[in-house]
């Protein structure tokens, strides 16, 4: 009978996380057959999947029992993060508005923690329980984004789960669950959402940095690789430099050579670009080029690529 009232409990309790998560899920509905889900993330802010979004700009959702419409205001691609804003905000869907709040930024998942994913369909709400598989230190994405933390679930993951939260045993929204390479489930942690939701709050819109050079590779001999100490058989050089762009008021020149970032080893155009993708507009970056076979150091300053 004891055993039977401790299941009991333990069932009550996991229940109870999972219901008190269910007012921050969203049911986001693309096109007439695909339905992924999404995270209230403060008042009419709305947290899901890039990737899923795609280019779409504006996007029926379904929060508690209201079908409401919402636009979509960035796409960030580089860490597969979208903010979606509710066009209203009706009474009913502002309740329990700090339930389910993120976890504080210092407080890293550990291998092994327990954990659920909680999303909404059409049908309802939804959540299946998992693990943390891999807790590994801060990473950059294929397109360049910084994610605060290498996060994959042991969890069965289907597509309607795509941009559902992640809460922990204390009920706290600890990131958002996508879909990785190689059928792996990640996390993305609530310190990167976070980054993210800061620069639409301070910009309006989410910033594309930019400092206005054109690159491309330029293949290195055996004896200039040794010289210039390079481990990779490629260079960037700079191939075009756009007028009144950041770079051109730094005077970076047509035919410079990449050597360093911010004193990390420029290692190809990709390496390059992916870095300063990552960057903040208003952000100063320290380059190390090479012209005319002479080293020199060159400070710019990020800006905004230009909006048409």
């Amino acid at each position: 009978m004891a055993t039977n009232s401790l299941l009991k409990q333990y069932s009550d309790e996991r229940a109870a996380l999972v219901q008190n998560a269910v007012s921050k899920a969203a049911a986001i509905v693309l096109g007439r057959r695909r339905v992924l889900s999404g995270i209230r993330w403060r008042d009419d802010l709305i947290v899901t999947a890039a990737e899923a979004i795609g280019g779409a700009e504006r996007v029926d959702i379904r929060l508690d029992a209201d079908d409401l419409e919402a636009q979509v205001i960035a796409t960030d691609l580089t860490t597969d993060i979208a903010l979606l804003r509710v066009n209203s905000n009706p009474a009913n869907t502002t309740a329990n508005a700090t339930s389910g709040t993120p976890r504080p930024a210092p407080s890293l998942l550990r291998v092994g923690e327990t954990i659920a994913v909680v999303g909404r369909t059409l049908r309802g709400p939804t959540a299946i329980w998992g693990t943390i598989q891999l807790a590994g230190p801060a990473w950059s994405s294929r397109r360049g984004g910084k994610i605060d933390q290498r996060i994959e679930l042991d969890v069965g993951f289907d597509p309607s789960f795509e941009g559902a939260a992640v809460i922990d045993t204390s009920g706290n929204i600890v990131a958002m669950a996508v879909p990785g390479p190689y059928h792996r489930v990640l996390g993305i942690p609530t310190a990167t959402i976070e980054t993210v939701v800061a620069k639409v709050d301070q910009f309006g819109h989410l910033p594309k940095p930019y400092i206005g050079i054109r690159l491309q590779p330029l293949w290195l001999d055996d004896e200039t690789r040794s010289r210039l100490g390079r481990k990779t058989r490629t260079i960037a050089a700079v191939g075009g430099v756009d007028a009144g762009s950041p770079a051109e008021n730094a005077h970076i020149e047509l035919g410079d050579l990449l050597l360093t970032l911010d004193g990390h080893a420029a290692d190809s155009v990709n390496d390059m670009a992916r870095r300063i993708a990552s960057a903040t507009p208003g952000q100063t970056i320290t380059l190390e080029v090479l012209r005319g076979g002479k080293p020199l150091t060159v400070t710019v300053q990020i800006g905004e690529r230009p909006r048409h």
